[in-house]
């Protein structure tokens, strides 16, 4: 887990490292290596040894919080620096507050949206407040209450989220006002959450789970995989009534936010040509219907939420890992290869090293 933590931020210094000549590449890689050597091991060498509190936990999440905050209003001159997501989101956001269209307009750098309705409903909130950049506080703040309500151990909450608020792929995005990572953040934080609220019966609240859902689902395509491996079994297993509740709350609140988007639209056929799965294609169809199938067929043998969380920072991992590989095949300029898309996996790789640190303090413990 923490390996594929690693690999994210390397191929985030892999690719801006490059547009950089005052430190050579290479020696910039082999101190980065060094650097999360020493992170890898500083847990056991330094963080175990110092007596962390909880309040002292909540510290460190309000400091982290506060320099985020700033980093949301670091950025002077996008247009200078060629960063588009900000304005995108922007746009994106006015135009469904006003009913138009959204997938047909190009921002300053050619780019259009693929924004879907759920992650529009996530982001309109602090387009009101003036800084969608706030995206990245709230997703820390959420993702830093979580972990300290899931886990006992204080240490272990300290450094899960000491690793996020270090990582490189997340401070980037707070500083370019990008949301990408918020979308798995909100996934993770739900899945947690809702297994230790309704740990015996998922579907125990199946109409707001539904609802939820609805929401959730139409942030990426991408965190499909993991709320399959979550709850396939168990609505599998789930009584018919429940079923029905789901389903019907499910389906409108996925209507609805679908209408709210497709409906300007000029006819069906416009929707064909411009709409956001369209551009949220990460992969070719067959490999992305391949760890479908995969993610399918865990779900039914996937024993806890430990082994969720694992699985889901692996299959997503290697989906956006080869939507590198078929951009590299295709010959894409290594300026635009859409290296960062790893960083999917970012937060269940931190939950799931988290677990994995949690079962070893009970290992020593006994």
């Amino acid at each position: 887990m923490f390996f594929i933590y690693i690999i994210i931020n390397l191929l985030f210094i892999v690719k801006y490292g490059i547009r950089q000549d005052i430190i050579p590449i290479y020696l910039l890689i082999i101190l980065f290596c060094v650097s999360q050597i020493l992170l890898f091991k500083s847990y056991d060498f330094l963080f175990k040894k110092i007596k962390i509190t909880k309040y002292f936990v909540c510290i460190l999440t309000f400091l982290c919080v506060c320099f985020y905050v700033f980093l949301s209003h670091i950025m002077k001159d996008p247009y200078q620096l060629k960063i588009d997501r900000w304005q995108t989101i922007e746009y994106s956001l006015d135009y469904w507050i006003h009913g138009k269209y959204i997938y047909d307009t190009r921002n300053f750098m050619g780019n259009v949206p693929s924004y879907l309705p759920g992650q529009l409903v996530f982001l309109v909130g602090f387009y009101l407040l003036g800084n969608v950049g706030y995206i990245q506080v709230a997703s820390l703040l959420l993702f830093s209450c979580t972990v300290i309500w899931a886990f006992k151990n204080n240490h272990i909450k300290f450094y899960g989220i000491f690793l996020l608020a270090i990582s490189l792929s997340f401070l980037y995005e707070a500083v370019c006002k990008s949301d990408f990572i918020s979308s798995f953040i909100v996934a993770s934080v739900f899945m947690l959450f809702w297994h230790k609220k309704f740990e015996r019966n998922y579907f125990e609240k199946s109409i707001l789970l539904g609802f939820i859902l609805g929401i959730i689902c139409l942030t990426r395509s991408v965190v499909v995989i993991p709320l399959i491996l979550f709850l396939l079994k168990p609505f599998w297993e789930t009584d018919r009534k429940q079923k029905i509740k789901f389903i019907t709350a499910f389906s409108l609140t996925v209507g609805n936010l679908l209408a709210s988007v497709l409906l300007p639209a000029e006819n069906f056929d416009y929707i064909l040509k411009h709409n956001p799965l369209k551009m949220q294609g990460q992969s070719n169809m067959f490999v992305v219907l391949f760890f479908l199938v995969v993610s399918v067929c865990f779900s039914f043998y996937v024993k806890n939420i430990k082994q969720v969380f694992y699985l889901s920072t692996i299959i997503v991992f290697c989906l956006m890992c080869d939507h590198i590989i078929e951009q590299v095949i295709k010959g894409y300029d290594s300026n635009f290869l859409n290296i960062t898309y790893v960083a999917a996996a970012l937060p269940f790789s931190i939950i799931s090293y988290c677990f994995l640190l949690n079962d070893n303090a009970y290992d020593s413990n006994d």
